[in-house]
């Protein structure tokens, strides 16, 4: 890997040199712009200053990777680090591990270890033979959809091969072998980032012309949310980093203002225990278990199992109601902090070798007023910055649901749990406000608790739980 480290001063410029190119980027196909307008040196200086200091620790380990970019400020993963399987490695990996079972043993004992061997580095042979081999040696591991992994896994059970301490040979073994046989070759770029422009641009801008894809509350060029303040307390914190394909990677503007997914993650170095949050793509928040969402949690698994020279042996789960920890919410973050939330199907992830000694961590933390760059709770302004709201050059805001043009829309959910847009009198005629997560939805999906707060579906489901747990 070439030498790319930068000194502090440098790399703080470097920082501020992104988060204006991501604001010139990001308001060059949205009408709404006045946000922007005010973005001032003041805020753009302490946040690349406050970035670079909060996420030393996580660049640090970053910096490790052939395929960090120093200029982006973040992990560039394609094919070139996620390949298909290389069976001779599986062969040799699968040798390794089970040739301590073959000591003074029989020549067909150890002919039906090698046949057995077969089903995982063979693919595409007639595996008949090799799983009768596997059967003779193991009865219980194979069965037709059991993951191959966890069938070799077995057998190395029945061999009595398996070492589970932490840190073992067995161990590191293992997850190279696990690795090698669930490699993919993947078609796009994943990019893992620490960069503040990247964090600031987590949604694309709100009234875009191209059409509104992956705008949420935290779309930077508007006012009608609060959470939009999370972008820079995100960009502020010790443990945050962002996940995202671009619509076009070569092309740099649209890592700025045209991302097609995005997810974030935190994790605290050398600690084992990693959150996924909430995978929104160009359909919106997206709800339940996602492929997609497994995937990108595997690739950034790897990659951290691998700069901290560890296995990459996992125990997932998910967060919401889980026994083992909880990631708190930062004093003053007034991000969306999805991952506290039952259907947005949040996970955590604990490595093997931190199982018994992970530390929980806070994510968030204050946002800043893209005017004075003082720290502040809620929305992009300070009490003092906040600018007159009578801008008779503004062309307005239209309404999603009469299609009037306002001063100011507002954000609800529709009944297909999509964000949209309205004016005061349709937010007012047709939603209601959960006292619980503080959002609009349909009147209909509103409803009355005994105490007489009104709640969303997805709490009172949340808060019926938590009332039987």
């Amino acid at each position: 890997m070439e030498e790319q480290i930068i000194n502090k001063e440098d790399k703080i410029l470097l920082n501020e040199q992104n988060i204006r190119q991501a604001i010139s980027d990001y308001r060059r196909h949205t009408r709404q712009y006045s946000v922007l307008d005010d973005v001032s040196d003041k805020f753009i200086e302490r946040l690349a200053k406050d970035n670079y200091y909060a996420k030393m620790d996580l660049r640090e380990l970053f910096r490790k990777s052939p395929v960090w970019n120093e200029e982006l400020d973040a992990l560039i993963i394609n094919g070139t680090r996620t390949h298909q399987p290389d069976y001779d490695r599986v062969e040799s990996l699968a040798n390794d591990i089970l040739f301590p079972a073959c000591y003074n043993v029989s020549y067909d004992f150890t002919k039906l270890v090698e046949r057995a061997i077969t089903f995982f580095s063979k693919p595409d042979n007639d595996p008949s033979l090799a799983i009768e081999a596997i059967n003779k040696l193991s009865p219980n591991a194979y069965a037709p959809r059991k993951k191959r992994s966890r069938i070799f896994k077995a057998i190395c059970d029945s061999l009595n091969v398996t070492d589970n301490s932490a840190g073992s040979r067995f161990q590191k073994l293992y997850a190279q072998f696990a690795d090698e046989l669930s490699s993919k070759k993947i078609d796009f770029k994943l990019f893992v980032s620490l960069n503040p422009a990247h964090f600031l641009t987590m949604s694309n801008p709100k009234d875009d012309r191209r059409g509104d894809t992956l705008t949420s509350c935290h779309s930077f060029n508007s006012t009608s949310y609060s959470y939009n303040n999370g972008c820079s307390g995100y960009a502020r914190d010790d443990y945050s980093f962002i996940t995202f394909i671009a619509a076009n990677p070569d092309d740099p503007e649209t890592l700025n203002n045209r991302k097609i997914m995005r997810q974030m993650f935190a994790y605290k170095v050398n600690n084992g225990l990693l959150l996924q949050s909430r995978l929104y793509n160009t359909s919106g928040g997206t709800y339940g278990a996602q492929k997609e969402s497994k995937l990108y949690r595997d690739l950034v698994q790897r990659e951290n199992s691998d700069l901290e020279d560890a296995p990459n042996l996992w125990k997932t789960m998910k967060y919401f109601n889980n026994s083992k920890c909880v990631i708190n919410i930062g004093d003053g973050f007034c991000g969306y902090p999805d991952w506290i939330y039952k259907d947005f199907d949040a996970k955590i992830s604990i490595r093997n070798d931190h199982a018994y000694d992970f530390k929980e961590f806070t994510v968030g933390t204050e946002g800043l007023c893209i005017v004075c760059g003082d720290e502040i709770e809620s929305k992009l302004y300070c009490y003092d910055c906040n600018p007159d709201n009578s801008d008779e050059d503004d062309e307005g805001e239209q309404c999603d649901d009469c299609e009037g043009y306002f001063h100011e829309t507002y954000a609800v959910y529709n009944c297909d749990g999509h964000e949209i847009y309205v004016c005061a009198d349709c937010r007012n005629r047709y939603y209601a406000y959960c006292e619980e997560c503080q959002c609009y939805y349909p009147r209909e999906n509103v409803h009355e608790t005994k105490d007489g707060k009104r709640v969303c579906e997805s709490c009172l489901g949340y808060l019926k739980e938590v009332a039987v747990a």
